[in-house]
């Protein structure tokens, strides 16, 4: 359900981006905004990132399954020549800037449905990440929450997961030097 939504999500920015014919990197991002991952940001910017924050619970229950209010961010980033003009578009408004992404997104993702929601995505609040330099580009990242509803049903399709089958394992015996044992352990169960 989660990566069914998210992939939605960047499918859909890229198809507006493509439509519009802008100059963007669409993708999902998995983790925790570091150095590294700044100076990636900084050579594919601009470029908006798709990302599941996390879920509670909802206060109404269905016998159809349980019911979560989640929360994807869209991580926008734009760079500029000129740190004081990154977010708006740079000298002139000739790049992307980090503004645009989010009137970009913004548009975009509002009110957007999935059949699989109880309730369309919405905007919720944008955050301020990151401004300043790195390397020498000058970076602005800003967060762009969307808050959803949907329903996790009990036949959510554990039964496709196929990397519950085998269990990798690898192990050494003894001190220094002895040899490592690496092998796939084939889960089977047992009927009743």
């Amino acid at each position: 359900m989660i990566g069914e939504l998210e992939k939605f999500l960047k499918e859909t920015l890229i198809a507006q981006r493509d439509q519009r014919d802008l100059k963007v990197t669409i993708d999902t991002y998995g983790g925790q905004l570091d150095e590294d991952l700044l100076r990636e940001i900084a050579q594919k910017a601009p470029a908006i990132y798709v990302t599941f924050s996390g879920m509670t619970k909802a206060a109404r229950q269905t016998t159809r399954g349980r019911i979560f209010d989640g929360t994807f961010v869209l991580i926008a980033a734009s760079k500029a020549v000129n740190d004081e003009h990154a977010r708006g578009g740079g000298r002139g408004g000739r790049i992307t800037g980090a503004f645009d992404l989010l009137d970009f997104a913004l548009f975009v993702t509002s009110g957007l449905d999935h059949e699989t929601l109880e309730r369309k995505f919405e905007p919720e609040r944008i955050t301020n990440l990151f401004n300043a330099k790195v390397g020498r580009e000058y970076l602005a990242v800003y967060a762009l929450s969307l808050s959803c509803r949907f329903t996790v049903s009990p036949d959510w399709g554990i039964t496709d997961l196929d990397d519950l089958e085998t269990i990798h394992h690898t192990s050494a015996l003894g001190g220094e030097g002895t040899p490592v044992m690496e092998t796939d352990l084939p889960q089977t169960e047992e009927e009743a």
